[in-house]
């Protein structure tokens, strides 16, 4: 055994100590860890962002450590074990990449998106009627859209350039502008309207954004990012004195201003 499989044994056996002995852990199961699941990823996706290797290999950790986690409960009802776990995804990933451990012809990214597709379903286990499916829904939003579009793009039903996908952002922003002439008011009829338009041009632009090679959550972040950041720089002067929108305004432009 190497000098990773003596090491990755030690953390199974760690956890599976942890688990017997520590009260905290002797309570959780699959469903208690997932809210903390989900946050280990969105902090690995943090710890990438920020460049650090050693931020990166600490998250990783952490994400690993759910892993085993889920296949101690398993192992302990005997369902399966982390042997299980990984014998499934190396089998799995040689099974869907023969052209690289299969006939090994070169083929281009879209062709091997095609094969890869032609490999799924083919699996005993594959149960989608609908390309579409098998993309989770507790996704963020942004990058749900992302790859509900991708799949769909697969398919060939896709905008051949991006000025088609921005015309379609205009179209959903007119739509937008014709849903607040409906009337004066914020009945609930005119809300869901608007809702749904504004649904409509968020997926729009999300389109533009993969037309363009970008990623749209990852824009969105930085965008907030950016805002944040910002905002922090006026909270500065609040301190000092109460201050009106267009105060706050003006500050806004300057250090907006002196970025550039």
């Amino acid at each position: 055994m190497g000098k990773t499989g003596k090491k990755f044994e030690e953390l199974v056996k760690t956890i599976e100590i942890i688990r017997k002995k520590c009260p905290w852990d002797k309570k959780q199961n699959h469903k208690t860890l997932k809210p903390y699941m989900v946050e280990e990823v969105y902090e690995a996706l943090e710890a990438i962002d920020s460049e650090k290797p050693h931020k990166i290999a600490e998250e990783l950790g952490d994400m690993l450590l759910h892993i085993v986690m889920h296949a101690t409960f398993a192992k302990e009802k005997a369902t399966f074990t982390i042997d299980d776990v990984i014998e499934h995804i190396r089998e799995k990933m040689i099974r869907r990449h023969p052209h690289v451990f299969g006939d090994k012809k070169k083929r281009n990214i879209k062709q091997i998106w095609a094969k890869w597709e032609k490999i799924k379903k083919a699996e005993g286990n594959y149960q989608r009627k609908s390309i579409l499916d098998g993309v989770p829904a507790a996704l963020p939003a942004l990058l749900r859209a992302d790859r509900i579009q991708k799949r769909a793009a697969r398919v060939g039903f896709d905008w051949d350039q991006v000025a088609g996908a921005w015309n379609k952002v205009k179209e959903e922003m007119r739509e937008i502008h014709e849903a607040l002439k409906i009337d004066k008011g914020k009945n609930k009829a005119k809300l869901a309207k608007l809702k749904e338009e504004i649904g409509d041009l968020l997926f729009a632009v999300t389109n533009v954004s993969r037309k363009l090679g970008l990623d749209a959550e990852d824009a969105l972040q930085k965008a907030t990012d950016k805002f944040k950041r910002r905002f922090g720089e006026v909270e500065k002067h609040l301190k000092d004195k109460k201050l009106t929108l267009r105060e706050m305004d003006r500050i806004w432009k300057e250090i907006k201003k002196n970025e550039k």
